[in-house]
């Protein structure tokens, strides 16, 4: 109770305009064993990762952070993961981590995530990527056991849930031009398997393009923007109306998607560099996962963050931001920290 209460007063204080940053989104390795269509992680070259002691410096000095979020590459292919979530439980005030998996080694993941649970007590949140019916998502994740993989991995995380209260599985969804139109039917599916399963168990993502992240340009498809827009409806109209803050975090970032899908801009006014930033495998920090602004290494500043987050440099990118100088981007991994930050002023209102 007490870290959800410093996380909303974290929130709080960046709706009155406070610099009060209180996430990461930390890509502590790139290495993946998939091939995705929709990023090229896979293909670039693997950094020089901070290593374990160097990633406990940075938890010593980040204990304003209350939500991380753990990504790759395919994260679970660290050797040392259970160690670093360790460092980030002993050393933050933690409310919620997170964790997405393409669910290619189910045997790897089961062990690791086992292993946290049996010390990590706060929120804990993995997502199975599944991005449409088995011929679709193997197309697009360039792996003949794909689906496979990622069903078996879910189903054997989802029993997790019965003994351990805090921890949560969901489907990771991403809309691409690979899959437009399939959302049902990969619900249809699935639903096959695990009839319980409700759209609500889809955590839904938007494709983007990014240089220092995903690695890939934008694809350019016709009439995507409007066929995207249309699967969005699909999955409002399948979602369960719930009241809960992640539900209705989920649904207006879904709301707002078609509004960037229209526009091209972002739907709201950025202001991420107060709520999060972005830190590579290596240690370079950026205002986000989209915005090739390199702020500083972590190596360069004794593993301060907040050094660099201050810095003359981060203030000038920061200005950029806010003058809508950066690339206009929608995902999650920063628009959820938005839509909960301008939370006093937006209203949920029904999809048009």
């Amino acid at each position: 109770m007490l870290s959800f209460l410093k996380a909303g007063f974290k929130v709080f204080l960046t709706n009155l305009g406070f610099f009060s940053p209180y996430e990461i989104n930390f890509a502590i390795t790139y290495r993946c064993n998939s091939k995705c269509k929709i990023c090229n992680i896979w293909r670039r070259k693997q950094l020089n990762e901070l290593k374990l002691d160097e990633i406990k410096k940075l938890t010593e000095k980040i204990r304003f952070i209350h939500l991380v979020r753990l990504t790759g590459g395919e994260t679970f292919l660290r050797q040392d993961y259970v160690e670093i979530v360790k460092l980030f439980d002993k050393n933050l005030d933690l409310y919620l981590l997170t964790t997405p998996t393409n669910g290619l080694n189910s045997d790897l993941i089961l062990k690791k995530v086992r292993a946290v649970l049996e010390f990590f007590k706060k929120r804990y949140v993995i997502t199975v990527s599944l991005d449409g019916p088995k011929k679709i998502h193997n197309k697009i994740r360039g792996s003949k056991i794909a689906w496979d993989s990622a069903i078996k991995t879910f189903l054997e995380l989802k029993e997790f849930e019965k003994n351990y209260k805090n921890f949560k599985v969901l489907f990771g969804y991403t809309i691409s031009p690979y899959n437009l139109g399939v959302f049902e039917k990969t619900l249809e599916e699935v639903k096959k398997i695990m009839p319980k399963i409700t759209a609500n168990d889809f955590h839904i993502n938007l494709f983007q393009a990014s240089d220092i992240y995903y690695c890939v340009k934008d694809i350019k498809k016709k009439d995507y923007s409007k066929k995207a827009r249309k699967e969005i409806d699909v999955i409002l109209s399948s979602r369960e109306k719930k009241f809960g803050i992640i539900d209705m975090i989920e649904r207006k970032y879904l709301e707002l998607g078609k509004k960037y899908l229209k526009s091209g801009k972002a739907p709201l006014s950025c202001n991420i560099f107060n709520l999060s930033c972005f830190i590579d495998p290596a240690g370079n920090v950026y205002p986000c996962t989209i915005f090739n602004r390199k702020l500083g290494n972590l190596r360069d500043f004794d593993y301060d963050l907040k050094k660099i987050l201050t810095s003359e440099k981060a203030k000038k990118v920061r200005e950029e931001i806010v003058q809508n100088k950066c690339p206009q981007c929608w995902t999650p991994c920063e628009a959820h920290q938005m839509i909960l930050s301008n939370g006093l002023s937006i209203k949920f209102e029904k999809s048009k």
